[in-house]
C-alpha cells in the first residue's frame, strides 16, 4: 500500500483487515468511564465553590444586618438641629407652692362630668407581644437583637414576620400559656 494513495484516499478498502471489536469496545468504555469520572468531579468542585460562596453571602448578609442596626440606632444630629421648640416652657410652681396657693379668687372650673365610662367590648384573641408563639421573638428585640435577624428566624419557624412590627395587634388564634 503507497503513503500517498491512504492519504489521497484512494485506498481499496476491502483490502483492508476488520477492526478488532473487543479492542474498540475496550477504547469506548475507557472514553465514556473518563468522561464520566471528569464530569463528576467538576460537578462536585462547582457544587463546592458554590456552597462557599453562599456561606460568605450568609455572613456577608449578617454584617450587613448588624452594621444597618448600628447606623440606626445611632440619633441623626442633624434631625435634632433642626427640631425649634415650638413655645417656651411655662415653669409650674412646686407642690409645696401649689398647695399653698388661694384658689378662692379664680373662677370655678367645670369639669365634664362623664356620663358612663364606654368600655369597648374585649376582643377574643391574645395580643401578639403575650402569644407563645411569638413572645421569644419579642423578648429578642428587647434584648437588643436587630429586627431583621429576628424577622428572618420568624420567617424560618413559619411564622409571620410582619406581626413584629405591631406587637399590640390581637390575634385571633393566638395562644396563651
Amino acid at each position: 500500500m503507497d503513503a500517498t494513495a491512504a492519504i489521497t484516499g484512494d485506498v481499496d478498502k476491502t483490502q483492508i483487515p476488520p477492526l478488532n471489536q473487543k479492542r474498540i469496545l475496550a477504547f469506548v468504555n475507557h472514553f465514556l468511564v473518563s468522561t464520566c469520572t471528569f464530569l463528576n468531579e467538576f460537578a462536585l468542585g462547582c457544587e463546592t465553590k458554590f456552597v462557599e460562596m453562599e456561606r460568605q453571602l450568609q455572613k456577608t448578609e449578617a454584617a450587613l444586618v448588624i452594621l444597618e442596626a448600628k447606623l440606626a440606632s445611632i440619633p441623626n444630629e442633624h434631625h435634632v438641629a433642626e427640631e425649634a421648640p415650638a413655645a417656651p416652657a411655662i415653669p409650674s410652681p412646686p407642690k409645696e407652692e401649689a398647695s399653698m396657693l388661694d384658689t378662692s379668687d379664680l373662677p370655678p372650673t367645670e369639669s365634664p362630668t362623664p356620663a358612663e365610662p364606654e368600655c369597648p367590648p374585649e376582643p377574643i384573641g391574645v395580643r401578639a407581644c403575650e402569644d407563645l408563639r411569638y413572645r421569644k421573638f419579642f423578648k429578642m428585640v428587647q434584648v437588643g437583637v436587630p429586627a431583621p435577624a429576628v424577622k428572618q428566624k420568624m420567617q424560618s419557624e413559619g411564622l409571620e414576620p410582619r406581626i413584629l412590627d405591631t406587637p399590640d395587634l390581637i390575634l385571633a388564634d393566638g395562644q396563651r400559656e
